[in-house]
């Protein structure tokens, strides 16, 4: 225990010194302890309101804010698994810190569980939002506020010690790229459960009360099984055993991990296959790209992250149009990042690209479609989405091919922008990939030619045209060729582009 603290002191405060002449900065986990305050509080009163009007129906000798709270705690249960396990997971690869203390006199399950606490202090989101909802719940029971931040800290440690058992089986043989991009899908899913908990919760809240008491009664008696640990912290307010249980299983699920712990190597785990002699030329250039973006956890993020945004923005305004632009500005972003990216692993490994047998295009036009593909595809995802949830207009799916056109023409200007100053890229941080100016450039013609897309999706602006042009041929014209002649001006300019970069590219050569 004491060599943990130590550890703890130095992980935690290691970034944390006095300079002379500069001034004090506050420590990472202080600062996310600051901003778990300001979501959880909040959160928590948000929250206190809706268990205060639930408690009120009463079934099945409960009420109807315990099934809101066992589901609460079940859906923060699975989210924290989710982000927790892989992050804890890629927290085991070797790098400099871990090289040094596998030199020191530390156990194995020293070192884990000095891990586990620093990636808790920076991924403390979920952990949040449940440690200030179920004190909520207690205080709208009439239970002691002491009483429910007691038995929360309790469910939280179990919860820990559930993800490090499974962190240390999952780590023997779970790679870390794997590890890196559940972690990435974990987040975006947290992420999204709070944004869904402030901005539809009363709305949920109103189709509880309007649901069959007898059906809810059936559901809530079957989650609160004894054997469902999710449903122990609820039990807990007023059967006090149930908090010992959870202490006496956190201490069997930390003495069953100690062992496993020991047989972490530390290292990235590798998997062996049989060597294939295959031929190699242009077109498997699509398929190594298309993996790179995949493998990548930052790509990943980059690729849900605009389609995630749109929808809760569209549910949230009731509203496809504004969503539709935000989706398309943000996701031609990223298509530029991404062929910026894809270039500069080019040049990472460079002279391999110049002995392979394939021409300048051959290595290049991948970097173009790629990026474009991937996020024209979920483009068109979200307008099927959006046509169905909404019941927009069938004339937005006009904006499929012109999309295409615009993401090519923005993955032309990332790649043209890097190949500008190679030199000036930092592929660890993507915003040094494409400067800030360039960036501007990018996001200000897509939203000029988004501006111009949804010119068939938008009747009023059409009434509008009609009022004051008087003719509505040229108003038709005008709507639906706009679009067609913005995508042919877009596709003139790409090629352009392209021929530029190919020839920086054989510059660099």
């Amino acid at each position: 225990m004491r060599q943990l603290i130590v550890l703890l002191k130095y992980g935690l405060w290691t970034n944390y010194r006095q300079r002379r002449g500069r001034a004090r900065r506050l420590p990472g986990f202080l600062v996310m302890i600051a901003a778990s305050f300001m979501i959880g509080f909040p959160l928590g009163s948000i929250f206190l309101e809706m268990f205060k009007t639930l408690s009120s129906v009463t079934m099945a000798s409960h009420t109807l804010s315990t099934l809101l709270a066992l589901q609460w705690t079940l859906l923060n249960g699975f989210l924290f698994l989710t982000s927790f396990v892989p992050s804890l997971i890629n927290s085991f690869s070797r790098n400099e810190e871990i090289q040094l203390l596998l030199t020191f006199p530390l156990r194995r399950w020293t070192i884990v569980v000095y891990q586990m606490v620093l990636t808790l202090s920076l991924q403390s989101f979920s952990v949040v939002m449940y440690l200030f909802v179920f004190p909520a719940y207690a205080v709208a029971r009439g239970k002691n506020l002491l009483l429910g931040l007691l038995v929360a800290f309790l469910f939280v440690l179990l919860m820990l010690s559930i993800s490090v058992l499974l962190s240390c089986v999952f780590g023997l043989f779970l790679s870390r790229s794997v590890a890196r991009r559940i972690t990435v899908v974990g987040l975006i899913a947290t992420v999204v459960t709070f944004f869904l908990a402030t901005q539809f919760l009363p709305n949920y809240i109103r189709t509880l009360l309007a649901r069959d008491p007898a059906v809810l009664s059936a559901v809530l008696v079957k989650l609160m099984h004894p054997l469902n640990v999710f449903a122990w912290p609820i039990k807990a307010l007023d059967e006090p055993v149930y908090s010992l249980l959870m202490l006496a299983l956190c201490l069997l699920l930390a003495s069953l991990s100690s062992p496993v712990a020991e047989k972490l190597s530390f290292e990235q785990t590798s998997s062996t296959r049989k060597a294939r002699n295959k031929g190699f030329n242009g077109g498997k250039m699509f398929w190594k790209d298309f993996k790179l973006v995949l493998r990548s956890e930052q790509s990943l993020f980059t690729l849900v992250y605009p389609v995630i945004f749109a929808v809760l923005f569209g549910l949230s305004f009731k509203s496809p149009t504004p969503a539709i632009v935000i989706s398309l500005v943000l996701s031609g972003t990223y298509v530029a990042y991404n062929s910026a990216m894809l270039t500069k692993q080019e040049l990472a490994v460079w002279p391999l690209p110049a002995v392979l047998p394939l021409r300048d295009t051959d290595i290049l036009l991948p970097k173009l479609f790629v990026p474009s593909f991937m996020y024209w595809s979920l483009f068109s995802a979200l307008l099927v989405f959006f046509k169905f949830w909404f019941s927009m207009s069938a004339a937005a799916f006009l904006l499929v091919p012109v999309v295409f056109v615009t993401f090519v023409f923005s993955s032309a200007q990332g790649m043209f922008f890097y190949l500008q100053q190679p030199s000036k890229a930092d592929p660890s941080n993507p915003s040094r990939v494409l400067s800030t100016t360039k960036a501007l450039i990018v996001q200000g013609l897509l939203l000029l030619t988004s501006l111009v897309y949804i010119l068939p999706v938008l009747p009023s602006l059409q009434l509008a045209l009609l009022e004051f042009l008087k003719v509505q041929t040229i108003v038709s014209f005008i709507v639906y060729m706009g679009p067609v002649g913005c995508a042919l001006t877009l596709a003139f300019f790409s090629k352009k582009l392209f021929t530029r970069a190919k020839e920086l590219f054989q510059r660099i050569e």
